[in-house]
């Protein structure tokens, strides 16, 4: 019995070990079922078989006495299929991937206490192996065997007689005779041995958590080299600026030399040899600080270049056990699918992929689940019974990867989704007749969206889609959608190929740096001040004939009022399709490398920033997370909200907004709103307060109350109608009164717009504002 560190270390070294096996074996599964040819069969048999011997060793280094047990009449099993030179029926074959189950059930557990007892599926499999391998003609019969062959599992009302026959038979069944020729001679192991490239003496297993490890210490050097290269720069300014100081100083002497002494002549001279010098050792060091960053960036990148190598694994690392659960939970619905894949040897880094693992099952879940129709259905649509999931992989750019999940079922019933998003308050009847089929297709995305009509313990609960985007963006990626009716349904992601460093563009907004992912930049330029569209305070700019809608940086991060002065500024185009925006920045500062860093557990989720990086001036500046940077930009842009940011000069100026409110709360509350947006505010206590501020200078807006001493809203509103100068005024009465005859007054009155402050949200009051200021 092994206990303490080392049991603890071996078990770590296991699991590692049994993973990388049963994926082996999995595969080598699922071709025995779908069928090879005589040669390939061989290398197929031939490969479990030796997976499983070396398992079953490595089960008895940890003391996991039953999966030794297990595996040793397991490979007992497939010593004759190779010695026979057997291909094992299709019946057959999905008895093994029940076998294939029961022993990943056997490895999760890990119990080697002596009391542990396996359950009756896992006793009758291994004698189900014994009985195989003693009558070898049941394996090539077609049909042949008992009713156990049928499915990998056994019901509870054979448990009973299992017991009683397994109560008089237990010792042979423990301890099962290896055929002959289980082990190779000793000479042809040495030989294969000797020839093999991935010799014990060529390999080395350890833990990727410390390659992780390693690889995190070896990218902070990035902040090293970025700092070294910002110290280049500054020696080079100062160079230059030594340089052009030398020639102010000379051009000063000689306009002054006929009137030095000879003490001046002499002390001139002096400072003339002194800048000299200073000048050769300025140039001098700025030549040795360039050479040392040159070398220091190469060692850099080659370190790190290789390190990222060690942790990129084949795409086919992760798909390997898609196959398999796409059979099992087929089956258990009833259906027909397959999977198909290319692209599977495109590299990505490990920790990306464990990250996928969860979002791609989600969404093969859904496509067996509620996707891929009956094989009855697919036929009476005209489809293979069978239906078809499919993986492709490209990698579009060095740093990007590009996957596309699809599968040939219904695909997604928009109407019926539609239907679920208005159920549950998402949105209104109305909007939903608005809504395109991209914005539709959207609201998949939604935490606890499902068109289907019952939660199984596949899906159905909402959460697969959400599941996506959330760890896809979480991943600096993005999520297209694409379900063409009754064609089925495409997932487009793109993510990066390595997880921690990156491309990032430095940008300025508000007198503050930020790093945008270059991946999510699609392009950087120059806009004029002519190619700015302004309608209802609403900015879109032209980008080579395509309109974008054109939002500034600081009104997205909220960094306060800024006003453009030039007659043109950098713009960084980001998004995909429809969902396109044109994001004004007040400086691009250049692309570098960037490490990096998370916020920690107390801000796991701030809006538009996904982390930190440190630049080489040692500035800790925000990363910028460009899909949320998208969706607020968006936000503002369709409500038509008041900005900060004035991109086209002489088009829009601050408007005021006069604000009639007797409540102190309720009119601090409106005031700070509107002056957050952008508006020069004017408060009222009443109306007749309101009507004498109107009379002595008009403003753009009014925003009222309808309950008030002295005059009242309705009054008011009628007043202002008379005058003549504010005849056209824009009047909006927010009130707490909301019966139909209350707003049928206000609309009598004159008001244009009437809002109940049970249902006040300031996004809708500032949309109106803007729509009525023009």
């Amino acid at each position: 019995m092994i206990d303490g560190d080392l049991k603890q270390r071996l078990l770590a070294a296991f699991r590692g070990e049994s993973a990388d096996r049963m994926r082996v074996l999995s595969n080598d599964f699922m071709r025995l079922e779908k069928g090879c040819g005589k040669e390939d069969l061989s290398a197929v048999i031939e490969s479990s078989y030796r997976e499983l011997h070396s398992l079953k060793g490595a089960a008895r280094a940890v003391g996991l006495g039953k999966v030794e047990e297990f595996c040793q009449a397991f490979e007992s099993f497939f010593a004759v299929l190779k010695k026979y030179g057997l291909t094992p029926s299709g019946k057959i074959c999905s008895v093994m991937l029940g076998w294939l189950d029961l022993l990943e059930d056997m490895l999760r557990d890990e119990d080697d206490s002596r009391d542990f007892k396996v359950s009756p599926q896992v006793q009758l499999a291994i004698v189900r192996m014994k009985e195989l391998a003693e009558s070898p003609q049941q394996i090539e019969a077609e049909g042949g065997g008992r009713d156990s062959e049928k499915e990998p599992y056994v019901d509870k009302k054979d448990f009973g007689a299992f017991e009683k026959a397994n109560s008089t038979d237990a010792d042979s069944t423990a301890d099962i005779n290896e055929p002959e020729e289980s082990v190779e001679p000793l000479d042809q192991q040495r030989q294969e041995s000797a020839s093999s490239p991935t010799s014990m003496g060529d390999t080395v297993r350890i833990s990727s958590s410390f390659l992780t490890g390693l690889l995190l210490q070896t990218e902070e050097l990035i902040s090293s080299r970025n700092s070294q290269r910002s110290r280049v720069q500054d020696i080079s300014e100062m160079d230059t600026l030594l340089r052009e100081f030398k020639l102010f100083f000379n051009d000063s002497q000689d306009r002054r030399t006929d009137f030095f002494s000879e003490e001046e002549m002499k002390l001139s001279a002096f400072m003339d040899k002194k800048l000299d010098e200073l000048s050769r050792r300025f140039n001098a060091l700025e030549i040795s600080t360039r050479r040392a960053e040159r070398d220091l960036t190469s060692k850099i990148d080659s370190l790190l270049g290789d390190f990222k190598n060690s942790m990129l694994l084949p795409f086919s690392s992760l798909l390997d056990v898609f196959p398999r659960m796409v059979r099992t939970l087929s089956m258990e619905q009833g259906k027909e699918c397959r999977m198909e894949s290319s692209g599977e040897n495109v590299r990505i880094d490990r920790r990306i992929l464990e990250m996928l693992h969860d979002p791609l099952m989600h969404m093969m879940r859904n496509s067996v689940d509620h996707g891929i129709e009956s094989s009855e259905g697919r036929k009476a649509a005209g489809k293979d019974p069978v239906g078809r999931i499919f993986f492709s992989i490209t990698q579009t750019d060095r740093d990007v990867v590009k996957i596309v999940y699809g599968d040939d079922g219904r695909g997604i019933d928009l109407q019926r989704l539609k239907a679920v998003a208005v159920s549950q308050g998402l949105i209104s009847a109305d909007e939903a007749k608005r809504l395109d089929r991209r914005a539709a297709l959207d609201l998949v995305f939604v935490s606890g969206m499902s068109t289907s009509e019952i939660i199984t313990d596949i899906s159905g609960r909402g959460l697969g889609m959400a599941i996506v985007r959330d760890k896809v963006e979480s991943l600096g990626g993005s999520v297209v959608l694409a379900s063409p009716a009754g064609k089925g349904f495409r997932v487009i992601l793109n993510i990066p190929v390595a997880l921690t460093s990156f491309r990032g563009i430095v940008v300025g907004a508000g007198e503050k740096s930020f790093v945008v992912p270059k991946s999510g930049v699609r392009k950087v330029m120059l806009v004029r001040q002519d190619d700015i569209i302004n309608t209802g305070g609403k900015e879109t700019v032209f980008v080579f004939g395509r309109p974008y809608p054109l939002v500034g940086l600081a009104d997205i991060l909220e960094l306060g009022s800024q006003t453009n002065q030039s007659q043109s500024f950098p713009v960084l185009i980001v998004g995909k399709g429809s969902k396109s925006v044109a994001i004004s920045v007040e400086k691009l500062a250049g692309e570098q490398d960037v490490m990096a860093k998370s916020m920690g557990p107390l801000l796991k989720r701030v809006r538009n920033v996904s982390g930190f990086s440190m630049l080489g001036s040692g500035e800790l500046v925000p990363i910028l997370h460009t899909p949320d940077m998208v969706r607020t930009a968006m936000g503002i842009h369709a409500t038509g909200q008041v900005r900060s940011v004035v991109h086209r000069q002489g088009v829009q100026e601050r408007k005021t907004v006069l604000v009639a409110e007797d409540s102190i709360t309720s009119r601090m509350l409106l005031k700070n709103v509107l002056e957050a947006a952008g508006y020069n505010v004017i408060t009222a206590v009443n109306g007749l307060d309101a009507l004498q501020k109107i009379e002595s200078s008009l403003p753009d807006v009014l925003v009222s109350d309808v309950e008030m001493p002295q005059m009242d809203g309705f009054t008011l509103t009628a007043k202002v109608r008379q005058m003549g100068n504010s005849a056209n005024l824009p009047i909006i009465l927010v009130t707490s009164l909301g019966s139909a005859e209350d707003r049928e007054r206000g609309v009598d009155a004159g008001a244009d717009a009437y809002i109940i402050k049970s249902n006040f949200d300031q996004g809708n009051l500032l949309g109106v504002i803007g729509r009525l200021a023009g």
